[in-house]
């Protein structure tokens, strides 16, 4: 009987050492991946579950169950949310050290200086692996998006260009939050360091200027100036005249070449028409065109002319009209 018991006993411990060697050489078991690699998205507030359903549907756990197991004898660590990239040989032990230590490729999304917000809302529905709550339109974002926003009929301007980092399954409103955000505490600096007796009243007003300034396109060395020049009609009741702010009146029907007839649209953005600051911010300002609107260049200049990167500028119309006359048939711009 003893015998027996022996026997059976080491068959059993003979089975448990052979299930065990089998589940350890399967756990390190390199397998091999396409040669462009996998990617896998672990996605915000997912479930273990899900997350391990998601890395075996990509080809990289060949037994989930195992996997499971791995992951609860060590202690059941997050499995942290980002983009995955396997490339070469991987293992599932492997798979779960990327995971609990985060080894995944970042995920940004940016905002050009100068993109309008419904370029904006736009570009954010090509943004990758994106939560599934979906992009508010224009008109919720401005309850959504702190007091700035807040305070206006639209978000125009309220958003910081640079690149925002996310993963996957954050909420698209998150990323344009943190762009809001990055903007307010960006403007409310700015503004305390302000230079003395500008003829604006607020951070907003710097705003409306500094998308005005980064809409005429100035490379970044004749920011200051052309923010001095419309600095300069502020102070004297002059009207900005500034192309960009039609065109934005214009939206849609704008179709890249300004007519005639469209200098006279009827709207508080035209500042051919209104003199002073249009109601709103025009585009997404940059830190650098905030910073030349509240620290514009010294000078008395009224009008500018552009012809590429060569800016010439003006105190006087007669002046002016002699620096147009001089480059007309050079195809140029003019403020």
């Amino acid at each position: 009987m003893r015998s027996w018991l022996l026997r059976l006993t080491l068959l059993l411990l003979g089975a448990i050492a052979a299930l065990l060697g089998w589940a350890l050489w399967d756990l390190y078991r390199p397998i091999v991946l396409p040669a462009q690699g996998t990617e896998v998205p672990i996605r915000l507030g997912a479930s273990v579950d899900a997350s391990i359903q998601e890395l075996h549907n990509m080809g990289l756990l060949p037994s989930p169950i195992l996997f499971r197991l791995l992951w609860q004898v060590d202690g059941r660590p997050p499995l942290h949310a980002g983009l995955y990239v396997f490339r070469g040989r991987v293992s599932m032990a492997e798979v779960l050290e990327t995971l609990r230590a985060g080894r995944s490729q970042p995920l940004d999304f940016t905002i050009v200086p100068g993109m309008t917000l419904a370029q904006v809302l736009q570009q954010l529905q090509h943004a990758p692996y994106l939560g599934p709550k979906g992009i508010p339109t224009a008109g919720q974002l401005p309850r959504l998006l702190g007091p700035m926003a807040a305070a206006r009929e639209n978000a125009e301007g309220c958003l910081l260009p640079q690149s925002y980092r996310y993963v996957p399954g954050e909420a698209p409103v998150m990323l344009l939050r943190q762009a809001a955000q990055a903007m307010q505490q960006t403007l409310q600096k700015l503004w305390m360091q302000r230079a003395p007796k500008l003829p604006l009243n607020s951070p907003y007003e710097a705003l409306i200027l500094a998308s005005i300034v980064q809409r005429e396109g100035a490379p970044l060395a004749q920011q200051k100036r052309i923010a001095a020049v419309f600095i300069n009609r502020l102070r004297i009741g002059m009207p900005l005249q500034s192309d960009p702010t039609v065109i934005y009146a214009l939206g849609k029907a704008y179709d890249g070449h300004l007519q005639p007839a469209q200098m006279q649209v009827q709207s508080p953005y035209n500042t051919y028409l209104h003199s002073g600051l249009p109601p709103g911010p025009i585009a997404m300002p940059s830190q650098q065109a905030l910073e030349a609107v509240l620290h514009p260049a010294a000078g008395d200049d009224l009008y500018f002319i552009a012809k590429g990167n060569e800016y010439h500028y003006s105190a006087g119309f007669a002046e002016h009209q002699r620096q147009i006359q001089r480059y007309l048939q050079a195809g140029i711009k003019n403020g």
